[in-house]
């Protein structure tokens, strides 16, 4: 079973929802610190973090672009630094996309990413018509299809990737919490030391996510991570 990250909660007109919660017409989303009994959890991979199901529903493409959600808005949660935005999820059937490359890493579990009877919007126009935006899921994890970008309907959410922003390695320093993502988990802690090749983390509680095989278990508690698997990296 692929492990996942719990970090934030949703809140929509200024309060705490629970993920999978119907959305009204100009409610204000943002992300903030965590509620436990409503924190959102996220299926690092391929040095994105995706959010393991849809966390609104009833919200048209139109409305999360009124709030900068489809290509991307700078975010904090619990200090980390993200863009939020929507997965890339291709323009056509069958064209490269991000959500079948995350899916061809971790697998396309219903009981991991939450599609069955749910379809969820992606960033892309469909090449159908102008007009149209594409969405996934429902009947299968891969399914495809487009619509208007204006419908709101139950059976279509809103399910956000956190892109870390670009992170300069060379300016990481001792003490600093970082959470550090690869192809197929993350490690979150603090930064202990760095070599051109490594570095090495104090893990938080819970700390390490996925496979992480980029990563590796040191006797004195600390882990070490290979530069050349991290795909990218969150700061505070």
């Amino acid at each position: 079973m692929v492990q996942k990250l719990k970090l934030g909660s949703l809140y929509v007109g200024g309060k705490p929802v629970t993920p999978g919660t119907e959305c009204k017409p100009g409610q204000a989303i943002s992300f903030r610190a965590m509620v436990p009994d409503k924190a959102i959890n996220w299926v690092p991979v391929n040095g994105l973090l995706i959010a393991d199901r849809c966390l609104l529903t009833s919200i048209s493409w139109d409305d999360l672009n009124a709030q900068n959600l489809v290509f991307g808005k700078e975010i904090k949660i619990q200090g980390f630094q993200f863009r939020l935005r929507l997965l890339k999820v291709g323009s056509t059937e069958g064209a490269l996309n991000e959500w079948d490359t995350a899916l061809d890493i971790v697998g396309d579990n219903d009981d991991l990413w939450h599609w069955s009877e749910m379809f969820f919007w992606g960033q892309e126009k469909s090449k159908i018509a102008a007009s149209y935006r594409v969405y996934r899921g429902y009947s299968s994890a891969r399914f495809w299809y487009c619509n208007p970008a204006s419908p709101r309907v139950s059976y279509l959410g809103f399910r956000p990737a956190l892109e870390p922003l670009p992170t300069d390695h060379s300016a990481l320093r001792h003490g600093q919490e970082v959470l550090v993502i690869g192809h197929d988990g993350c490690a979150a802690g603090k930064l202990v030391e760095k070599t051109k090749y490594d570095l090495v983390l104090q893990l938080k509680p819970d700390g390490l996510v996925g496979k992480a095989t980029f990563a590796a278990d040191m006797q004195d508690g600390t882990v070490v991570v290979d530069r050349s698997g991290i795909v990218s990296i969150a700061t505070v």
